[in-house]
């Protein structure tokens, strides 16, 4: 089994986004892999409210991310987290599959003629180790 992080939005709409990652991380578990979700776990514990806390549930999630085999990315909008951990991702290595909002994979080598992708997304994404469908 393979320990895939996933990385989607929390901050704004937080029961949507919840909801949502909830759903991504059935999405890994059905296909056979561990998912590792850090903004569903630590906010059960740690004020994503307060800006220590936030930042502390941040980092315990970014040295989770250096034991994972795979980043999953959900979502074309990228917020200010999640561009961390993609920052991170490619500073260690981490092959990447990219996702739409819905959970179907995008192909890496289309992401600059696909409508569904901003210019802010394909610059967040440059230069990652993809996992190509």
């Amino acid at each position: 089994m393979k320990t895939i992080f996933l990385c989607s939005r929390y901050r704004g709409n937080v029961e949507r986004n919840r909801q949502r990652a909830k759903y991504y991380a059935r999405l890994i578990a059905l296909e056979g892999h561990i998912p590792i979700a850090p903004h569903l776990f630590y906010p059960q514990f740690l004020d994503d409210a307060n800006p220590n806390e936030r930042m502390i549930g941040i980092n315990l999630g970014l040295n989770q991310l250096k034991g994972c085999d795979e980043m999953w990315i959900f979502g074309t909008i990228i917020s200010d987290g999640m561009k961390l951990e993609i920052e991170k991702a490619k500073e260690n290595g981490i092959p990447v599959r990219l996702h739409d909002e819905n959970g179907k994979v995008l192909n890496p080598d289309l992401i600059s003629i696909d409508e569904r992708c901003n210019s802010y997304y394909r610059n967040a994404v440059q230069g990652l180790k993809y996992i190509r469908p």
